[in-house]
């Protein structure tokens, strides 16, 4: 991976044909064609650069709340991480996602206080009616030891050259398969309530069916919702 300084940036890519576009995002010289999300969690963009889109991403939550900003002291970033895992994967031979093409970071006193994560466009249609890709994706996933984290079927976009995952940093799964589990429970419990379980129930299974239901606690639920809304009125928490 290739790092270059640009002004009060660090630009992160792999390939140097991205190289002038991260610059001009570090810049902030870019074009936005169109907005996805605007919120104070995230804010996601199609931008434009010469005859070419791709997906802009800031993940603001990472430097909006407090203990966050102050872990990355001691981490890439959700973008940069990102960026490395999903290259990696697809030189395993995996590329199944939504490709990064490069990552542009501001710290300031070590932490980060801004960051982008820049993707190719992946045309196509959502997998919210055809279960069976965005399971069969997320089975393929998981053989290469990652997991998604936010496994819904908005997430899998199909494509002409096949099933693209998006909107996850991939990282590596540790704990047995608990997270493997947690995905396919999210996918069953949150969307295809009717979808036959794909793997075996062992200890992670239960484990993982645990941690979901004690998120649906309707008390817990509450604490969620009232977190959010105070983060979101600017408390630091």
């Amino acid at each position: 991976m290739v790092v270059e300084k640009v002004a009060d940036y660090r630009i992160f890519f792999y390939d140097e044909k991205y190289a002038d576009f991260l610059r001009v995002v570090a810049e902030n010289r870019f074009k936005v064609i169109k907005e996805y999300k605007n919120t104070q969690r995230n804010y996601v963009v199609l931008v434009e650069y010469g005859k070419d889109s791709y997906v802009l991403k800031s993940p603001r939550n990472e430097f909006r709340i407090p203990q966050r900003k102050i872990l990355t002291l001691l981490k890439h970033g959700e973008a940069v991480s990102t960026l490395k895992n999903i290259n990696r994967l697809f030189e395993k031979g995996f590329q199944g996602f939504a490709l990064p093409v490069g990552a542009v970071v501001k710290r300031k006193c070590g932490m980060i206080s801004e960051s982008h994560l820049i993707f190719e466009v992946a045309h196509g249609k959502s997998a919210v009616i055809n279960r069976d890709v965005a399971v069969e994706a997320t089975k393929k996933m998981h053989q290469y030891g990652v997991y998604h984290g936010d496994c819904n079927p908005s997430n899998f976009i199909i494509t002409e050259t096949g099933v693209k995952i998006i909107d996850t940093q991939a990282k590596k799964m540790w704990l047995g398969n608990y997270r493997a589990h947690y995905d396919m429970l999210t996918m069953k419990m949150d969307s295809y309530e009717d979808m036959e379980y794909p793997y075996n129930k062992n200890f992670w299974y239960f484990m993982a069916l645990f941690v979901k239901k004690l998120k649906r606690n309707k008390i817990i639920a509450k604490i969620k919702k009232n977190k959010k809304i105070l983060r979101d009125k600017g408390w630091k928490i």
